[in-house]
């Protein structure tokens, strides 16, 4: 695992599409923002220890959910739908490995609760290979993010940005 620390407005790129990006960071709440570049997925999730072994996940934006036995997917809401501008959301308790489903094409879950601190585990067709986030316990401004992201580069973004400028340039061979 990889543990970088960010503050708000600083963002973890995983190679290749997948960028993190710290919105806000108070005492026990921590807001990431996920996008990945090709699919129209950008969400904004946290997670929040609740007990020993579950954690309150909340995914934003969202337009509707659908609740099937111990299944939970939502629909995204877009910037047009009044849902995506209201910046509704859901918020459930969750127990590791129990996921909830963002469209047809991405997964959240809670992997796991340790030391109060929760890892968040995202996959499905647009993300490919499970990556996990480890939402380490905020402290003043940052927050320590633990990455688990097998067979794939992970960058602070201010260095993967200095790395596609050389890249574009022609000064640095892929």
């Amino acid at each position: 695992m990889l543990v970088l620390n960010r503050r708000p407005g600083e963002s973890i790129v995983i190679e290749p599409d997948f960028r993190v990006t710290v919105l806000s960071v108070t005492e026990r709440r921590v807001w990431i923002g996920l996008c990945v570049d090709g699919a129209s997925v950008t969400l904004r999730v946290c997670a929040t220890v609740v007990s020993e072994d579950m954690a309150r996940l909340e995914i934003v934006p969202m337009s509707g959910v659908q609740f099937v036995g111990d299944r939970v997917r939502i629909t995204m809401a877009t910037e047009l739908d009044p849902a995506g501008a209201a910046r509704a959301g859901l918020a459930i308790d969750r127990r590791p490995g129990e996921r909830v489903e963002v469209g047809e094409d991405v997964w959240v879950s809670v992997a796991s609760v340790s030391k109060g601190n929760p890892t968040v585990t995202f996959g499905g067709s647009a993300i490919g290979d499970e990556l996990s986030i480890t939402l380490i316990r905020p402290a003043g401004s940052y927050v320590r993010l633990g990455v688990d992201a097998p067979n794939r580069r992970v960058y602070r973004e201010e260095l993967w940005d200095s790395v596609q400028a050389e890249l574009a340039a022609g000064s640095v061979t892929g």
